[in-house]
């Protein structure tokens, strides 16, 4: 008992008070607003620009089957259901996250593409019973995951889209009906701010109000929300460009975020200095991150089937701000580090679990590293499949990265689907070039001191504490340890054995996991050369 009230207190503690008066006010059914309402609706509303880009990218777009979905079945996740759109809009036996994908309506853009591509009145008609079958089904009254603050967040925006691409094609009574629900959404997330978890989320729900006060020339809350998304940028883009929650993923839909509101607003005759100033230096933290690989990292919580291309945000910075992106070797504030030789690309993080207030999409991943060659993931963390499962905890704990333990303690207490009690903390003592110093001190206060170095195609890490018996995971993607193993030499114990990875949230499959375990000390030595060799052919692909 005493230690879960210690893993409430080291959660709770760190929570910033306007958190906890936000949660307060919402348990008892109070607003949680920017202190204005949205004005009366006038029956009025305005397109604002949209980005072709985004909405239409081709990875993005290929997430959805148009014939399964004029079929009435979705699959979101890896996970299919048949929906019956004039019925209640929830799927027990699917988790809360399926479901809250089910209310995005991002599967919109693939029926619109495929409209003005054919012409064929088909897809506008399945947009329509979509459309309307939310609205007849889900009441503010009530609620449900459609009123969630943050599915009215990602939902509004491909409503709009839509508006904007299809306006001719959509008969007048369902445009009314349409824009009548997307004005009630609005004003209902004006009193549902997600002040009490704050973070992205609370970033999604101020870049839809700004698109909405757009949407419905609504000056004063636009004004509002836009100093207050400006605001959050101050806080929420470290100065290296990289969003605080240190996940790429989680960045790039924060940039996505910045670039919609931005593009709107300047569409507009309003642009925002202030707000376009962080698109060059978050393109170039997303580029860095992803250059020439063929997924993105698997740093905390992330996976390949979320935010949108890399190459579709570089597309929209490009044409709307004619941003070209530069590699950065190192992201100080956030703690990555990017190590490129040949044909190799090696990815440190050194930085901490993220905003101490809001850390629920943190890993136990300090030190860790993924290694690429040519694009191809070779040594990798385990990444993310879900937030509400069983599985949830390995995937967040040390062994599921490519790092280290003492005494088999975890770094940091994450706990629950999305809280973090103590912390692990970080520091980097030397870089360069070709190699990397990093301390750490987990959440009991044992130490220890990593060296990463890359040299003459070898890269050796070693892994020192001062009392304690360390292990240190290494998760090879696509071979065994066994095929491999003339490729290392190691100082510890070796252990071989099959874990979990999830490069796509709801994909899973088994993959060789190396366990070095040894007092004081663990050290290996990986050959590029042989290890090249040994897992591709000539021209780069797996064997």
């Amino acid at each position: 008992m005493l230690k879960k009230l210690l893993l409430y207190y080291n959660t709770i503690k760190k929570m910033k008070p306007s958190q906890m008066k936000a949660r307060i006010r919402k348990t008892i059914g109070l607003r949680n607003s920017l202190g204005i309402q949205p004005a009366k609706w006038d029956g009025q509303h305005y397109r604002f620009q949209v980005a072709e880009e985004l909405d239409f990218d081709p990875a993005f777009l290929s997430r959805f089957d148009v014939d399964e979905f004029e079929k009435g079945k979705v699959t979101f996740l890896h996970e299919s259901e048949l929906i019956n759109w004039d019925e209640k809009w929830i799927v027990p036996a699917r988790s809360a996250l399926w479901n809250f994908n089910l209310h995005y309506f991002e599967y919109l853009m693939p029926y619109v593409k495929a409209y003005n591509e054919t012409q064929d009145s088909k897809y506008v008609n399945a947009i329509k019973a979509s459309i309307d079958g939310w609205i007849k089904q889900n009441s503010a009254q009530t609620g449900g995951d459609g009123w969630a603050a943050y599915t009215i967040s990602i939902r509004l925006v491909y409503w709009f889209s839509c508006l904007f691409y299809l306006s001719d094609q959509l008969d007048e009574d369902f445009r009314k009906r349409m824009i009548a629900s997307a004005y009630e959404q609005y004003t209902y997330l004006a009193d549902h701010l997600e002040k009490d978890l704050l973070a992205n989320h609370y970033f999604e729900n101020l870049k839809v109000l700004v698109l909405c006060s757009l949407f419905f020339r609504d000056e004063k809350m636009l004004k509002r929300s836009l100093r207050e998304i400006n605001k959050e940028c101050k806080e929420q883009i470290l100065p290296d460009g990289m969003h605080f929650e240190l996940s790429p993923m989680y960045h790039k839909i924060i940039l996505e975020a910045v670039l919609r509101v931005a593009i709107a607003l300047r569409g507009d005759n309003q642009e925002d200095a202030e707000l376009e100033q962080y698109i060059k230096p978050m393109i170039d933290v997303a580029y860095s991150f992803e250059e020439d690989l063929e997924r993105i990292p698997l740093f905390n919580d992330g996976g390949d089937n979320v935010a949108k291309s890399l190459d579709a945000l570089l597309k929209t910075a490009y044409k709307y701000y004619q941003i070209i992106p530069e590699h950065k070797t190192k992201l100080p504030y956030s703690g990555y580090y990017f190590y490129k030789w040949n044909n190799w690309k090696l990815i440190v993080d050194a930085g901490a679990t993220g905003p101490k207030y809001n850390a629920g999409h943190a890993h136990c991943d300090a030190m860790s590293f993924e290694l690429f060659y040519k694009g191809i993931p070779v040594l990798v963390n385990s990444g993310t499949y879900a937030y509400q499962c069983n599985e949830r905890p390995f995937f967040r704990s040390t062994s599921a990265h490519n790092t280290v333990m003492v005494n088999n303690t975890e770094q940091s207490e994450c706990w629950g689907n999305f809280r973090v009690g103590k912390e692990a903390q970080i520091k980097v003592e030397k870089s360069n070039p070709d190699s990397i110093i990093m301390d750490m001190s987990d959440q009991k206060g044992h130490t220890i001191r990593r060296l990463i170095q890359m040299r003459d195609n070898h890269v050796f890490i070693e892994d020192v504490t001062s009392n304690g018996e360390l292990s240190s995971f290494l998760h090879l993607y696509r071979n065994t340890f066994d095929k491999i193993c003339s490729s290392f030499t190691y100082i510890g114990n070796k252990t071989v054995m099959k874990q979990e990875y999830s490069p796509e949230y709801g994909m899973k499959q088994s993959i060789s996991t190396l366990i070095l375990t040894g007092d004081k000390k663990t050290a290996f030595d990986l050959n590029l050369k042989t290890l090249e060799l040994l897992m591709f052919d000539a021209q780069g692909r797996t064997e």
